[in-house]
Order: C-alpha cells, then structure tokens, then sequence
C-alpha cells in the first residue's frame, strides 16, 4: 500500500455513531471500522429495506417494525404499550360505556402512531443543506474538512455520492446554499464554490472509484444496461460497478458525456474539466456501446435476449420545443440548443447585427450570453415572465427551527436562476419581460422585424402549458437580425413508440419504474430529465445512484452487512462556534466579467484562492450537530423579529 492512499486511510466519517470531531476520530467502543464506498451504498440499501418494510410489521404488532429498523428502545416502548392497554380495557370491561370507548380509540391511536413512527431510521437527522441536496451530498461534512486543509478527504467525501464534483462546483444550482443557516443573519457559505476548490486543489494519483472496486472485488453476477451516457446514466454505470454488477453502457452519440458536454458554454464550464471526470468512468471496465440509438439499432426486448438483468433508461429531454410563427435558419432564425452545441463543439457561430432571444429559462440565459460572445452587436431576450423581485429574507419558526418563507411558484416569474438572470444583464444582454412575439417581418429573404404585445397574465391549460393573456394596444417592435428560440425541451419518446406508463419510485428523485409493453420481464427504470423534463445535473446523478440502489434491492435483496446502529451522539456546545460580522459575510471568487480578454468563451468565475477558500469554508457553522438548532441563528432572530 503506498503512502499516499495510507494516508487516506483513517475514520474521517463515521456512519454509526456521532463522535466529537469526525475528521480525526479514534475509535469508539462501538465502531466497527471505516466503510468502504460498497459497504456505505450496502448500509444505505438496507436501511432503505428496512424503512420500507418496518411499517408493515409494526402493523402486525407495534414496535416490531421498530426492532426489526434498528431502533429497539423505542419498539420496546410501544411492545410494552399495546398489551398494557389492550389489558387494561379487559381488566376494567363490565358494560361498554364512553370511558372504554376511548381507551379503545387510544388503541388504535398507539398502532397508528407505531406504524407512522417506524417510518424513520436511526440517525435520520440531517443538516438543513444536506436537506436541500438532491444528491444528498454531506455539504458541512466536506466544508469542514475544506477549512482543516484536508482536501484529499474532503473531494472523496463528495465523490462518494457525486462523481462529476468539479462540474457541479461550477454549474449546480446550488439549493443547499438557499437553506444555509448561516444564510439566515447573513450570507451562505459558498458550498458550490468551495467543491470546486478541493476538486481544483487535489492531484489524484489514482481513479478514485477504481480503487473502490479493485479494493474487495466483486461479482455479482448480474449484467444492467444503460441507455443514455450523460450524467444520470454515468452515474448509474459507477455506482452499479461499485456494486459489483457488469455494465453495458449506450448511447446515440460516438462519445459520452451528454448534456453537460453538448450545450453547456465554456464561460461556465470548460470542456476539459467534464470531459476529464466522464473519462475517469469509462474507465471502469464498462461495455461501451456509442452510436447506438434505441428504437432503431436495438429494442427493450433485444437487450432482455441480450441476458440483460435490468435497464436504466438515462435519454435526457432532447427534443427542442420549436414555435409555430418562427422561421428557417436561412432566414435568421436558429434554434438555441443546436445554437449552442455548435458554440461548444467548435464550429462556432457568427452572428453580427440585433439577436432577439426569446425564452425566459437558463437555457435562454445561455444562448444570450453566448451570442454576445459570437459577436453581436445587441442581444435582447424577450420573454413571457417576469422578472424576479428581490425581497427581504423573511422567516418562520417551523419544527423548532427558524426557515425561510418561500415564495410560491405561480409561473409568473422566469424560471431561470436570479444569478442567471443578473449575470447576463451585467453584460449587456436587455431583457424584455412580460412580453411575446407575435409575428415577424421578412424582407429580402431575411428576418428584419419582431412584432410583440405586452402580456398581461399567463394562464395554464390542464396539460400545463403556458397560455399567455396579451394586454389590447401594448403593440411595439424590435429590430432584429437574428432570432433564437429558447423555449425549453422535452423528453423524446419516440424511441419506446410513445410515452410509456411509469410508476414513481420517490418523491424527492426523478426515478419511475417503466412498463416496458410486451416482450420484457425484466426491471425497466427510468430517470433524469427523461422522467420529469428538464432538470439540473445534480438531480440526474441523484436518479443514477438512486437506480443502482434500487436495481441491487430488486436482484439481490439484502446485501451483506451487519449493520449495528448505535445513538452516540456527542454534544459540541454551540458556544464554542464564533460568531461575528465578519463570519456573516461571503468571501467573493476571483472573476473575469469581460468576455474576450483571456479568449471569449474563458470562464468567468475562476474560483477561489487557497487563503480565501479556508477563510469561507471556516464560515461553516457545522449544522450537522443537531444542537445546532439552538444556535445563535435562532437567538438572533428571535431579538431582531422582537425590534
């Protein structure tokens, strides 16, 4: 073993029990060692199946569900409740009056109560941004471990549930930041910003996932293919090899990567830095299949004869939305995903005079910036939506803990990201909203003029799609050169003859179980974009790691780990956590805002410093402790509510 992966080594996380300081823990009495990546995904499969079928034993005898969970004084307490009241109604029965009416009602209100409670699972509490994470990723766990310089340990802990950390570093919407607590009396921890840094920072000798498998290799025997090589159907393959299933990978283009690598501009991500992290998977001894397309190379039922033990369909939402009054690219209108695949490819496009962009989503947000880049002279984006309202943060007091009012979405506002928003306004892009395009005017072959009315609402017919209401006399024109539309995408499901039925496996990850039709027995799953449209790429890699979860569960059941829950949890005081004006404000990344000076499609954020990143990390009021929820946010809130 080399000195570097010895160093790697330690109980930097522990999954049993909580202990005083996770990064540099000894053992404690009850520990059984540091899990490897198979043995946390064995842990949290079999927690799954537990959950899953605690309720039904607790509603056969209350409190079985509890022991069978892990958590037995609690099943013991409701062992010892049901006969005690079943007993004491017998005891004290003469004739039936109101009195036994209401033990009998509190009966059944201790059954009811044991099958709900049964639900949860030992060490259920997490911090409100791991929370918000559809990926699940420990946020104060890798932060923290970010502020102590151990970036090593701090990328593996993200790469445990995320395998494209330097691409989500720069591209997640990042949601945990809107839940930050430190969020709350003043600015969020940089958690996106602070998993590029260590993913920036570390040289990886070795492939970290390789390790993972070639530590305890195993096979299961069994063989899944996955349809589609973009983030959700890469996650898959990993965590499915991690897993010990073989993995036969396809998709319709000659490379892999999806999305992220077709249509994401090089200003927010550099080619190379995705392109890296797709091949450190392909890397895995998977069967790559490229330039294989569904429905016309090959079938559902050609890879059940294939002796396929399960599908993961990952085909993304690439069909573009077009609109009916637009024209034909030779006269000047483009579409914007082809736009930018042409932009990120290398092809490049040129487009001098007025660009009209019309969409309101991140996409439009994209194509605009883009187009300044490509050489415009004025690029506008005009949109049906409003635009955001800032406002002030305002909070509520919800399950003992201070949480921020969330406006509800009623579809009036643009669906792209506020930082999306101002970012291409900062660089000249003028946004119209409110606003549709009703016709153009062509002359001499080529589009000259839009013609637009002001919307007054925007109504939604009962298949969801958006009917805008125009205000009468609000007539106004745009001059134009080029117009792009950037409307939005959809699943394609012409590949399976239609949009099949699917059955939703979870209400926080876009995974359904697909009813394949006739010809095909075998487990169909489907996620990502494919599932629920366009989405974000940390909720693709979710539905990845979720399927491989959930196709192990199905073919295998159980997996092999003892599991011993434990509840140690070791009270840091809060107090010992500073708390002062300058751990309230964000520490800002280094940027480059003027496109063209180090080449046009140069990244814009260029991340952050090592002095800085450790300065923001250290901000990080580890919300992973549970007394965190008296903390001094709360403290804090409650003063400036009584002002």
């Amino acid at each position: 073993m080399t000195e570097q992966i010895t160093y790697l080594e330690g109980y930097r996380e522990c999954h049993l029990c909580a202990v005083e300081d996770k990064t540099m823990a000894r053992r404690c009495v009850h520990c059984t060692g540091q899990l490897s990546l198979r043995e946390r995904m064995y842990l949290e499969i079999k927690k799954r199946r537990r959950r899953r079928l605690a309720p039904y034993l607790s509603a056969l005898v209350p409190g079985l569900g509890h022991w069978y969970a892990g958590r037995r004084y609690v099943g013991t307490y409701f062992l010892a409740m049901a006969p005690l009241s079943v007993g004491l109604v017998l005891a004290t029965y003469q004739s039936w009056n109101w009195g036994l009416s209401t033990m009998s009602l509190a009966i059944l209100l201790i059954w009811v109560m044991a099958i709900v409670d049964s639900k949860t699972t030992p060490l259920h509490y997490k911090p409100p941004c791991q929370n918000a994470c559809p990926g699940k990723v420990p946020c104060s766990y890798y932060v923290h471990m970010a502020a102590n310089g151990m970036d090593r340990e701090s990328l593996e802990v993200v790469e445990a549930v995320c395998p494209f950390p330097g691409t989500i570093g720069r591209i997640c919407h990042h949601p945990c930041e809107t839940l930050c607590n430190r969020g709350k009396d003043g600015e969020p921890v940089a958690i996106c910003a602070l998993k590029r840094f260590v993913d920036d920072t570390v040289d990886r000798p070795f492939n970290f996932y390789k390790r993972e498998i070639e530590r305890q290799p195993v096979s299961v025997g069994h063989s899944i293919a996955v349809v589609g090589a973009g983030p959700s159907g890469l996650s898959a393959a990993v965590f499915l090899r991690i897993l010990g299933f073989d993995v036969s990978l396809y998709d319709a283009r000659e490379f892999g990567g999806g999305t992220p690598l077709i249509f994401v501009p090089g200003y927010r991500l550099p080619r190379e830095i995705y392109r890296r992290e797709v091949e450190r998977v392909l890397e895995l001894d998977l069967d790559l299949n490229f330039g294989k397309v569904l429905g016309k190379d090959f079938t559902l039922a050609d890879l059940q004869k294939k002796g396929y033990s399960g599908i993961y369909l990952a085909l993304g939402a690439m069909r573009s939305v077009s609109l009916p009054h637009t024209g034909e690219e030779s006269e000047g209108f483009l579409d914007g995903r082809e736009f930018l695949e042409n932009v990120v490819l290398g092809e490049g496009v040129r487009l001098p005079g007025q660009v009209l962009v019309i969409g309101g989503g991140n996409v439009a947000m994209d194509v605009a910036r883009s187009a300044v880049r490509s050489g415009a002279d004025k690029v506008k984006i005009i949109c049906l939506e409003k635009r955001h309202i800032s406002r002030e943060k305002q909070f509520h007091y919800f399950k003992n803990e201070w949480t921020e009012k969330k406006t509800e979405d009623t579809g009036e506002f643009m669906p792209a990201w506020s930082w999306e928003v101002n970012d291409a306004v900062e660089e000249n892009v003028e946004i119209i909203d409110s606003g549709a395009t009703i016709s153009f005017d062509i002359e001499r072959g080529r589009v000259v003029r839009a013609r637009c009315q002001k919307v007054e609402r925007i109504d939604v017919d009962p298949q969801g799609r958006l009917i805008p209401v125009l205000q009468d006399n609000t007539d106004f024109t745009v001059a134009v050169d080029w117009v792009i539309t950037a409307v939005g995408s959809t699943p394609d499901y012409v590949s399976l003859g239609g949009r099949p039925e699917m059955t939703n496996l979870s209400e926080e990850v876009p995974l359904s179980l697909v009813a394949p039709g006739d010809g095909v027995s075998i487990p169909v799953l489907s996620g990502g974009d494919f599932v629920n449209g366009p989405a974000s790429v940390i909720d693709g890699i979710a539905a990845g790691r979720e399927a491989a979860c959930y196709l192990y569960g199905e073919l295998l059941g159980d997996p092999p780990i003892h599991i011993r829950y434990q509840r140690r949890f070791v009270h840091q005081p809060w107090a010992n956590y500073p708390d002062s004006f300058d751990k309230r404000g964000r520490r800002k990344q280094n940027t480059d805002r003027f496109p063209g000076s180090n080449g046009p499609f140069s990244e814009v954020f260029l991340g952050y410093r090592e002095d800085v990143a450790r300065e923001e990390a250290d901000r990080c009021m580890r919300c992973d402790w549970p007394l965190v929820r008296e903390s001094k946010v709360k403290r804090f809130l409650n003063s400036r509510l009584k002002a």
